[in-house]
């Protein structure tokens, strides 16, 4: 048991190591930009989840009507949430990721603009998203898998 713990101490401590590295690798990206170039590249780390997501729409050629009448948003809630004056749910996050068709990649960082808890694989539930995302299941199908093995579906 003791080994274990030692084992799981030093996992963290890698991941906490990776972490900063990220970090100061960032933090040096930043201290070399001049003000212009830092306005004008749209860096993700100044961008706001509302901002990030009018642009994932932009990106994949949809309107925001598109968007709420496929996901059968409220119309009022999805402009707020566009404008950036209400954060999303993540369970919303999740269900545009998968109408969008994002890559695992794309979902972490959409998840994590938008200030919400990335995919953790040791999590049921973000284990199954991750399975379906890896696997190109539809949501629908996705949503059948989480009722088989007890989970809420993305509704």
């Amino acid at each position: 048991r003791q080994r274990q713990m030692c084992i799981r101490d030093r996992k963290e401590k890698a991941a906490l190591e990776k972490q900063l590295k990220a970090a100061k690798e960032l933090i040096n990206d930043l201290k070399k930009q001049d003000q212009t170039s830092f306005l004008e590249n749209e860096t993700d780390y100044v961008q706001s989840g509302g901002a990030y997501l009018s642009k994932l729409l932009k990106e994949h050629h949809l309107q925001p009507g598109n968007l709420i009448r496929d996901l059968e948003l409220e119309r009022s809630y999805a402009y707020q949430i566009l404008r950036g004056t209400r954060k999303p749910t993540r369970i919303l996050l999740l269900r545009i990721g998968f109408y969008l068709q994002l890559s695992l990649s794309e979902f972490q960082r959409m998840l994590s603009i938008c200030q919400r808890a990335i995919l953790y694989p040791r999590n049921r539930f973000d284990a199954a998203i991750i399975y379906a995302l890896e696997h190109n299941m539809s949501i629908d199908d996705l949503n059948d898998l989480l009722e088989e093995i007890g989970e809420p579906p993305l509704r």
